[in-house]
């Protein structure tokens, strides 16, 4: 990885309050520059591999989990039982698409937002499930929800 590449994931890594040595730095760089969002830890380990990043499953899933908790993946829930991490880490919506396994990502207004449901929701009464969640806060930061 080029210097200035590295340098760029150390400081997004210290921004999280992270350590800058061992594989944090090239595993970020692999969920950087996958051009798949969306990625289990199988798909994790083969990019880690192709890129030349050894790490065993149990280590890879550790560091995702901590990628996780400091802010720089996203956990997202599915049908699916094995979890999927989001590469981009700032808050978005997604719509998952059961019939075919597939999540896209919506970086919509709020007010779009709701007015895509409300649609999908008329057109398709019993086919549709609406899902809220209340993000946790990345270590170190505190949110609250208005009303608390």
């Amino acid at each position: 990885m080029p210097h200035a590449v590295e340098a760029v994931f150390k400081d997004e890594l210290r921004r999280a309050g992270l350590p800058c040595r061992g594989l944090f730095a090239p595993l970020l760089a692999v969920l950087r520059g996958s051009p798949e969002t969306h990625l289990t830890l199988a798909q994790v380990s083969e990019l880690a591999a192709e890129a030349g990043v050894a790490i065993a499953p149990a280590e890879l899933a550790r560091h995702l989990e901590i990628f996780a908790d400091h802010g720089l993946v996203g956990r997202l829930p599915t049908t699916a039982s094995e979890l999927v991490f989001d590469t981009q880490p700032e808050p978005h919506f997604h719509l998952f698409y059961e019939e075919t396994d597939q999540i896209v990502d919506l970086h919509v207004s709020h007010d779009t937002l709701l007015a895509m449901i409300g649609k999908a929701l008329a057109q398709r009464p019993d086919g549709v499930e609406v899902f809220v969640r209340f993000r946790r806060s990345p270590r170190g930061t505190a949110h609250t929800v208005a009303g608390d």
